[in-house]
């Protein structure tokens, strides 16, 4: 409604990314907006959000993942080589910078593309995508992200920072001085949970801290 609408604007303006907007360009306020009705149709609707843990590796979830109208994954965990495991069809895919899905084929022509910002930089290498230019950000990123976008541009959209915010301090309840945050999985976990009526999880965990042996990720042979 109007009132909260009111509300999350000046909580956005009030915080730093990852949990707001604040010093940043007002042209991100609007390409925030992008994905409000991209959503909208999918309440009532059952979805999945699949993790990249090396648990769903090996348990023929494929046919299972695939039966859900909504099919949420997450970064650049491929499909194409573990459909028995993890299914082959993508609705959204959530992701940042450091991120990206290598090889657009990996995922299916109508998926939507959610944009994650956690920091400024996060948003000039977006906008050197959006204008089809070649990416010149290329220092503070703990990994480089493409040199150049790849996919459909119109089937991109930014999440609004308060899904982060709230990932963070509502669901882990992390303590604010700590300065830590939400994974993308738990990210796109409260995503499904603002966009669905059911809600089904599957590949998420880590291996014990003791674990030196377990993959971390279903794609990976090291712990990586």
């Amino acid at each position: 409604d109007r009132p909260f609408r009111r509300e999350l604007e000046k909580f956005l303006w009030f915080r730093k990314l990852p949990f707001g907007l604040q010093s940043s360009d007002i042209c991100q306020r609007r390409t925030s907006s992008l994905a409000i009705y991209s959503f909208a149709s999918l309440w009532c609707q059952r979805c999945i959000v699949v993790g990249n843990g090396y648990s769903i590796h090996g348990q023929r979830f494929g046919k299972m993942i695939d039966s859900h109208l909504v099919i949420i994954r997450l970064n650049d965990a491929p499909v194409k080589e573990h459909k028995k495991d993890v299914g082959e069809r993508t609705s959204i895919r959530v992701f940042f910078p450091e991120s990206v899905l290598p090889n657009a084929l990996e995922n299916n022509d109508g998926t939507l593309m959610v944009f994650v910002p956690f920091k400024p930089l996060d948003f000039l290498w977006l906008r050197e995508v959006l204008l089809k230019t070649r990416i010149k950000v290329r220092c503070g990123f703990w990994r480089q992200p493409p040199r150049e976008g790849n996919g459909n541009v119109s089937q991109l959209c930014i999440l609004n920072p308060y899904v982060t915010y709230e990932a963070t301090y509502k669901l882990l309840q992390l303590n604010v001085s700590n300065r830590r945050y939400a994974t993308t999985g738990i990210i796109a976990l409260n995503l499904a949970l603002h966009m669905c009526q059911e809600v089904i999880i599957a590949g998420f965990g880590y291996p014990g801290n003791h674990d030196n042996t377990t993959p971390i990720h279903y794609y990976n042979i090291g712990r990586s």
